[in-house]
């Protein structure tokens, strides 16, 4: 008689998955290389120009977006609406959230980006983020959009 009683099974030969990796460096969940950085994958920033832009769902997705409002222009741009976010992300539960970093890379003193908030959802802070040109002004936002409700969001600048 075959028993399974104190058999050790390595957590990759159940299912149908294949091994999980053990590389030789970033941070590992459960191996402890608390030394090295967590790793995550970041493609190329998104690039918004223009005076008038609305932000989409795969700008947020991405998590970094840089703008530049062009010219002497300030600009306006707008979050999608609490409804395309939800659309989106429909793991989102309430009380959940992501961030999002947005860099003005503009030119002159004029390429201030004023954020709206987009149907459904609340701005919390500062909606304004200074142009690039003026090296004393905060020229970048991290934004933090957090699920109040059914297409609902409040989005926080925390930096």
């Amino acid at each position: 008689m075959t028993t399974t009683q104190n058999a050790a099974y390595p957590l990759e030969t159940f299912g149908p998955y294949s091994a999980i990796p053990n590389g030789d460096g970033g941070y590992q969940v459960g191996t402890g290389n608390l030394t090295e950085p967590l790793f995550f994958p970041q493609p190329a920033p998104d690039a918004l120009t223009g005076a008038t832009v609305t932000v989409t769902v795969g700008n947020l997705a991405n998590g970094v977006v840089t703008m530049d409002s062009g010219g002497t222009d300030a600009g306006t741009y707008t979050f999608p609406t609490g409804a395309l976010i939800d659309a989106a992300f429909p793991s989102l539960k309430v009380n959940s959230a992501f961030d999002v970093s947005f860099i003005n890379i503009g030119d002159n003193a004029a390429n201030d980006v004023t954020f709206g908030a987009g149907a459904g959802n609340t701005i919390v802070g500062n909606a304004v983020v200074q142009d690039g040109a003026t090296t004393t002004a905060n020229t970048s936002a991290v934004f933090r959009f957090r699920k109040t409700g059914a297409s609902a969001f409040t989005i926080y600048r925390i930096s």
